[in-house]
């Protein structure tokens, strides 16, 4: 696939005092718009390992149809005898999980694509209707039924798995991915919003504290990175959330991408969505600049010798790793390695700023807020 490069994203990660004991990354992406030939509207929900995207369009008679796009050629999916179908997701044997419609009264059914044979996806449990969201690597399937409940269906059962919400609430769980080590990610509606959240061995971890915005958590990667869309056009990234979720480090941090996302893969690329006035796109986000910081490891440095290691690396040649402090440049190495002891001045809540900087000028940031004694 040619990228073409709609902007060059600076890419600030914020890590707040809690989240200083965990690795730091960050990544600057390239964005080229996906959009299915001749369709009036595009929306791309998944993307597997090997770079193969799905997701589903309108014709021009407003008829939904799924899509495949690999290698550069798009591939319309209709199950058969529907009269609409939508893709959500891929694993990364091709396998393709989603929902289709079938003429009469209103009726959804989730469905699984194995090679070219179609299988209905049916929740037992379900009053109205199944839809499928996910599918990772061992054939485990993730969605919701009736849009109240999310499922697990793994090894011909099915299983209801609900996030917890306030007493008295009806249930409206909504399951959309699962990775290859089998976390999940979905929402729920409670409190009046919507929560972004992971499962991990039967815990259930929410992406942000309560609050007043509306969060889905749309998409989980091996490392699980997470994500996902805040309100209706403000997408997310929370890389290394598993990191996260206890009482010291409880919310990963977040940092904006250019609308709502769906999915992520290994090698970090975003597929969303975005919307204009006057029509709808899909979006991929190719890393070109990714930096990962080990240390410093702790909030409370020493004013005696601090250890920092980093490392970047991108489609260009990495021209330098820079150390800022309160918005000065007290250390750089050339190349895109950093491995240093540096001397800090006392001080309380100092910006702290390791970056990369590669041969095009593309930046990539870590910034945390750290006391020096």
């Amino acid at each position: 696939m040619k990228i073409r490069s709609l902007s060059v994203v600076v890419v600030v990660f914020v890590a707040s005092a809690a989240a200083l004991a965990q690795t730091s990354v960050s990544v600057a992406y390239n964005y080229a718009p996906i959009s299915y030939p001749h369709a009036r509207v595009t929306y791309v929900n998944g993307i597997n390992n090997g770079n193969v995207i799905v997701g589903s369009y309108f014709d021009s008679k407003d008829f939904v149809h799924g899509f495949v796009y690999r290698a550069g050629k798009y591939t319309a999916v209709n199950y058969p005898g529907s009269t609409m179908t939508e893709v959500f997701g891929i694993n990364d044997g091709g396998d393709i999980v989603g929902m289709y419609q079938l003429p009469g009264t209103l009726n959804f059914h989730g469905f699984l694509r194995h090679g070219s044979s179609f299988a209905s996806i049916d929740d037992p449990s379900a009053q109205i209707g199944t839809i499928a969201y996910g599918i990772n690597n061992s054939g485990t399937i993730v969605g919701s039924y009736d849009n109240t409940d999310g499922f697990v269906y793994e090894n011909g059962k099915f299983r209801t798995l609900d996030a917890p919400q306030l007493a008295g609430e009806s249930h409206e769980t909504q399951l959309n991915g699962i990775n290859n080590l089998g976390w999940i990610v979905g929402q729920v509606f409670t409190g009046g919003i919507w929560r972004g959240f992971w499962v991990h061995n039967g815990n259930i971890h929410f992406v942000e504290a309560a609050g007043s915005r509306d969060g889905e958590a749309t998409g989980i990667n091996g490392h699980n990175d997470i994500v996902g869309c805040h309100d209706s056009q403000a997408g997310f990234v929370a890389y290394l959330a598993g990191n996260y979720g206890s009482a010291a480090k409880k919310y990963p941090p977040q940092q904006q991408i250019v609308s709502c996302a769906s999915a992520i893969n290994y090698a970090r690329a975003i597929v969303g969505s975005y919307s204009t006035s006057n029509d709808a796109s899909g979006f991929l986000a190719v890393p070109a600049l990714t930096l990962q910081v080990e240390t410093p490891a702790v909030n409370a440095l020493s004013t005696g010798s601090t250890h920092i290691v980093a490392s970047a690396s991108g489609n260009n040649r990495i021209s330098q790793m820079q150390v800022w402090l309160n918005g000065k440049k007290i250390y750089y190495a050339n190349g895109g390695t950093l491995n240093a002891s540096l001397k800090l001045p006392a001080g309380t809540d100092e910006r702290f700023v390791i970056q990369a900087v590669d041969s095009k000028g593309v930046v990539a940031k870590v910034v945390k807020t750290i006391t020096v004694e």
